[in-house]
């Protein structure tokens, strides 16, 4: 059930990059979260001059038109391990779908309990998985 809400700057993607940057984040779920592939939601931002703002720089890390935000939420329960393999994954993907420099991918997860979550009809289908993650 992972959800990506992907924001980019408006201009510095074609619609066939961001369908790229899409099909690696679901390539990572599936590689290193065992995701289903008919397990996706997606969310694009494409945010004008104003509206996405951003430091150029953080961490040693720098910032160009191409910086990517990835929000990911999902439910909770998977190992630390498992969710820094993920950060790599979706870094190495996202990458080489669209050639932009590392730097230029920040990554959040968000972390949900299963009984947080509905997928239609107002139930918690999911209200079993409520493990706490390392």
């Amino acid at each position: 059930m992972p959800v990506a809400k992907i924001h980019v700057h408006d201009g510095a993607y074609e619609e066939g990059e961001l369908a790229r940057i899409g099909e690696a984040i679901q390539g990572a779920l599936e590689a290193v979260l065992k995701v289903p592939p008919e397990d996706y939601f997606r969310i694009y931002h494409v945010l004008p001059k104003g509206r996405f703002v951003h430091t150029a720089a953080f961490l040693g890390e720098t910032y160009s038109q191409r910086f990517i935000l990835l929000e990911l939420a999902f439910i909770v329960g998977r190992p630390k391990e498992t969710r820094l393999a993920l950060l790599q994954a979706l870094n190495a993907g996202i990458v080489a779908a669209v050639g932009i420099a590392p730097d230029d991918l920040v990554i959040l997860i968000s972390e949900l309990p299963g009984e947080n979550i509905s997928f239609g009809q107002g139930l918690a289908q999911r209200a079993h998985i409520s493990a706490v993650s390392d």
